[in-house]
């Protein structure tokens, strides 16, 4: 399950990064390019830090090749809003919700196993390694762009919202896997999408 949470989260950042690089007007190949970054920027940060070698997308191709269809899909797709509110956005929150997710995992297997044990330790470094591959890859992008990332601006909540969606998964994967990556997900989504004064709920469902 854990995998396919995995390449959703890669397709979601690709459009979400993809999109950002068609709203600056850049051309096809920059488009995907910061789609690309955008959805294997925190996870190659994160295993070169871990030494994961070789790195998660050149051992598994199908992660180049969702990022490439997102990013193409995107420049080819038209924009649909609905009262300001973009479904790229959403696709944004879906992307933080599974890496953030992915991120725990992968440095809880490859850092405290076999003692799988938790401890102040392993929450702090589990859950830094959460938020990085959740918005690592943006952060890149929009450095490349020239503009302030978004996890890292007053009145956003992403970066609130990726620390409580890798607390809540680090806390209840002793418990059950299903029910932390259920919780984790919803956590986050809820944060991004209905408490953020930019998400789904104010935008489109309050005005419903």
């Amino acid at each position: 399950m854990l995998y396919y949470l995995d390449l959703l989260g890669t397709l979601a950042f690709a459009i979400s990064g993809a999109y950002l690089a068609k709203k600056e007007k850049l051309y096809i190949l920059a488009v995907i390019l910061l789609g690309l970054i955008t959805a294997v920027g925190g996870g190659t940060v994160r295993d070169l830090i871990l030494g994961r070698m070789p790195l998660f997308y050149l051992k598994d191709p199908n992660y180049l090749l969702v990022s490439f269809a997102g990013g193409i899909l995107t420049y080819l797709m038209p924009t649909f809003f609905k009262k300001a509110y973009s479904f790229f956005r959403l696709m944004d929150s879906v992307g933080l919700a599974a890496f953030l997710i992915i991120g725990v995992s992968v440095s809880f297997n490859r850092l405290f196993i076999p003692s799988a044990s938790l401890s102040a330790i392993s929450f702090l470094v589990c859950v830094f390694f959460g938020m990085l591959t959740g918005f690592g890859g943006s952060v890149i992008r929009e450095s490349i762009i020239g503009r302030v990332p978004l996890s890292l601006k007053k009145k956003s909540n992403y970066a609130l919202s990726a620390f409580a969606g890798a607390s809540s998964f680090y806390l209840l994967m002793f418990l059950n896997i299903q029910l932390a990556t259920a919780v984790s997900i919803l956590i986050t989504l809820a944060l991004r999408e209905f408490f953020s004064p930019y998400g789904i709920y104010r935008k489109v469902l309050k005005g419903i």
